[in-house]
């Protein structure tokens, strides 16, 4: 019987779709792929965590077809197969609150100087 991940553990937010998703490592060395917070036996995807915390997904190949109980694996699907968001761009940045500082129109004084007398 195969595991299930912690609900809530790891979980952020698709910046696209706003659905919930876990970060993990592979399926190839140094790829990070995002994959549905919840399993789903339809993914072709194993993923399991390591004593550490941290997730790692591996494909399911003809040799290994199902995640395996030994490394309590649960079945996953990534992310970018089921996003709905498409190619939206990042929301437009929120008006600023007040308009940026200006500059002192009256140059302060040098060192030396009196205030209110120009230099001589």
């Amino acid at each position: 019987m195969p595991t299930t991940p912690h609900p809530t553990r790891g979980v952020t937010t698709c910046t696209r779709c706003g659905a919930q998703i876990r970060w993990a490592q592979g399926p190839e060395k140094g790829e990070r792929t995002p994959l549905n917070a919840m399993p789903s036996p339809v993914g072709g995807l194993a993923a399991h965590t390591n004593g550490l915390g941290g997730l790692y997904v591996r494909r399911l190949t003809a040799e290994r077809p199902q995640p395996e109980d030994a490394l309590l694996e649960w079945p996953a699907v990534a992310h970018w197969n089921s996003c709905t968001g498409g190619n939206r761009t990042a929301p437009a940045a929120a008006p600023r609150s007040r308009p940026a500082r200006r500059r002192p129109t009256v140059q302060a004084p040098l060192w030396g100087q009196q205030p209110g007398r120009g230099a001589r």
